[in-house]
């Protein structure tokens, strides 16, 4: 083929012989200025960059119905801490913060790596996260438990979440139906949690999101999330003309923009652009995020198999369902770490 999208960056990194350095065809200052540095090192070897995004999505979210908050006097916290302390208030008030079904069949687990991630990523900053996913900071290491402590707080201070016995039973886009139907108010998902919301029969208009509040208020831009990647085989005339067009901020503007949930990595893309006020908020968020420096993809999918989909999914649902305590789970991640 002339061109490859992938959603995995390490996959172009692999096929690097093959690949055209898409620096040859739009200058690499104009690519790290228009997606930042870490998105394009991502698909960079040897000074050469073999891809650039085209899509990202976000992670760093949690659902609501403005509706509930309004009627219950709650705001939208901007903090961590001051997330808590929301979620204190509610039961307080007799409400159940969250919904939380983390199910998704041999993925189960992937759920609470988010919550983990984002709680390492926005504590400790993109430098330990980049270490982290690395292996240089380890699962042991005190930064990460914490990440895990603060994880099982959410899951497990009392009254924190709906039909908590069944987190690792039922699925994770059936946390639409309480959320819709208030028997809990909040919920962490990605963007793509808009279809299961319509799916049950919701009026998406009835709901909203904000994004995951930072730990430290220095990382108050972090975001977690993914993205496709665009990469070329071929140096032809048009195959050159076609990628830059796509990695240009034109690109989405007279059609992707209007799909919903389509976020376009570029910082210059135009937000007016976007069909809707919530697609529109997500790519707010995102390039923040990028211009910041504080955008990264999801941990767990960059980290190697045995580990990310592995033993980091497999000890976060033993974490839930109570089989091992936080100091084994990490010792059993580390342990499955490639020599």
């Amino acid at each position: 083929p002339d061109l490859i999208i992938s959603p995995q960056p390490a996959v172009l990194v692999e096929l690097a012989p093959y690949l055209v350095d898409l620096g040859e065809f739009v200058n690499e200052r104009s690519l790290r200025r228009d997606f930042g540095d870490y998105l394009i090192d991502l698909a960079s070897v040897d000074g050469i960059v073999l891809g650039a995004p085209i899509k990202v999505d976000l992670k760093s979210l949690v659902w609501y119905q403005p509706a509930e908050f309004e009627f219950r006097g709650y705001t939208i916290p901007q903090t961590f801490d001051e997330l808590v302390a929301l979620s204190d208030s509610m039961v307080a008030d007799g409400e159940t913060p969250w919904c939380n079904y983390i199910f998704s069949g041999p993925a189960t687990g992937w759920l609470g790596t988010d919550w983990v991630e984002d709680l390492l990523l926005s504590t400790e900053g993109p430098a330990v996260y980049d270490a982290w996913v690395e292996h240089d900071v380890v699962f042991q290491d005190p930064r990460v438990e914490e990440a895990f402590v603060r994880f099982q707080q959410m899951i497990d201070t009392a009254g924190y979440v709906f039909d908590r016995g069944n987190m690792t039973a039922i699925g994770f886009f059936e946390n639409a139906i309480p959320l819709g139907d208030s028997d809990c108010l909040m919920h962490k998902q990605a963007s793509f949690f808009a279809s299961a919301i319509t799916g049950f029969g919701y009026d998406l208009e009835d709901f909203s999101t904000f994004k995951f509040p930072a730990v430290d208020t220095e990382f108050a831009d972090s975001a977690l999330g993914g993205g496709v990647y665009l990469a070329a085989l071929n140096e032809r005339r048009e195959v050159r003309q076609l990628a830059r067009f796509m990695l240009s901020q034109r690109f989405g503007s007279e059609a992707l923009a209007d799909l919903g949930g389509w976020l376009l990595p570029n910082v210059r893309f135009n937000l007016d652009s976007y069909g809707d006020d919530l697609t529109r908020s997500f790519a707010e968020i995102v390039q923040a995020a990028i211009t910041a420096g504080q955008y990264r993809f999801d941990a767990s999918d960059l980290m190697p198999p045995a580990v990310g989909t592995g033993a980091f999914w497999v000890g976060i649902t033993e974490l839930v369902d109570g089989i091992k305590a936080i100091p084994e789970v990490l010792a059993d991640i580390d342990g499955a770490w490639p020599i």
